[in-house]
């Protein structure tokens, strides 16, 4: 009996080591999995509405399959639209390239005589940091391209994505009351109550920061064609994309417009800078509080230091991944709580 009990003592440690080694050597493999799951997850977040409106008139099977394919085809739709002229604007403004960094030079050596004539002698300074400017955006594109074939090649990572959320999205009633009985009986309603909230609070947020993105992408996209800024559309896309990080995003995306247009002059860049400053008072007063409601309800200040700290932790990814972890533990709290 000592024997026995001595046995079942130990195998509970020896079970938790041999997990944390597997996770160890295999972390790339789970790494891997994750994403297939969270590209997953995003796809399953994003055809829901549409699958449950089709199963009001078929099968679940076809109600899945017809939602993702519509999602698909739409996505398909904004490639083919976007893409080519996407593409033109780059091989446009690369080809302009050169005529930027003159004019760029050519003013700061006039910032240079004005200081000069005054007694203050920046020419050291003036060298280094032309210097420094000329390296860096003469490294755009090239950071652009790799950044281009990084997503495109990313996309055979999340190749079984579709099929994995074709499964969600059919079996999501069995799967939810199989890891429901998972849970300890005493514990099963709150477990219950948190996961349905995290789960109310995370695609509320998601899709309203999807739609939040599009929209400001369009109406930046739309300004800077009626204000005659270069490379209109391709800067509305950055905007739309850099709006998934918060306060942060739409200032990294407004430097570049800027720049482009004060080749035609301060007027043109004033009036850039005006559109710019417009879609984000539209996103704040109107599209902000309409799209996302009271899917976040967190205050600025602690908004950005999430951000922070996600790009110090991850990275871009880290910066764009971490509110949605926050808001979807918030509500599982507020769930297990209630």
């Amino acid at each position: 009996m000592e024997h026995t009990h001595a046995a079942h003592r130990w195998r509970l440690p020896v079970a938790i080591l041999l997990a944390l080694t597997a996770a160890v050597v295999l972390r790339h493999v789970w790494f891997a999995l994750l994403v297939q799951l969270a590209a997953a997850g995003l796809l399953t977040l994003l055809a829901l509405p549409i699958c449950r409106a089709l199963e009001k008139r078929m099968a679940s099977s076809a109600a899945a399959v017809l939602s993702l394919l519509l999602l698909g085809a739409a996505a398909v739709t904004a490639l083919v639209l976007l893409v080519p002229p996407i593409v033109r604007q780059v091989q446009q403004l690369t080809a302009a390239f050169p005529s930027l960094l003159a004019w760029i030079q050519a003013q700061w050596q006039n910032i240079a005589a004005w200081l000069s004539a005054r007694g203050i002698d920046i020419s050291p300074m003036r060298d280094g940091l032309f210097g420094q400017i000329t390296e860096q955006l003469g490294n755009i594109v090239s950071r652009l391209m790799a950044a281009i074939g990084q997503v495109v090649g990313g996309f055979g990572k999340v190749m079984l994505a579709p099929l994995l959320a074709f499964y969600l999205l059919r079996d999501r009633k069995r799967i939810a009351s199989g890891m429901t009985l998972l849970l300890p009986v005493k514990h099963r309603s709150r477990g219950v109550r948190a996961v349905r909230e995290m789960r109310r609070e995370t695609a509320a947020y998601m899709r309203g920061q999807l739609l939040l993105s599009v929209s400001v992408g369009l109406l930046t996209a739309v300004g800077l064609l009626l204000t005659g800024t270069p490379g209109w559309l391709l800067l509305g896309v950055l905007m739309g994309v850099l709006e998934l990080v918060p306060y942060v995003g739409p200032v990294i995306a407004g430097v570049p417009a800027v720049l482009l247009s004060l080749q035609n002059g301060v007027v043109p860049a004033l009036w850039t800078m005006g559109v710019l400053v417009a879609v984000q008072q539209v996103e704040g007063a109107v599209l902000s509080p309409r799209l996302l409601g009271g899917a976040t309800q967190l205050h600025p200040m602690a908004v950005l230091l999430m951000v922070s700290a996600g790009g110090i932790a991850a990275g871009p990814w880290g910066m764009v991944l971490v509110i949605p972890l926050v808001v979807s533990l918030r509500g599982a709290l507020r769930g297990w709580r209630d």
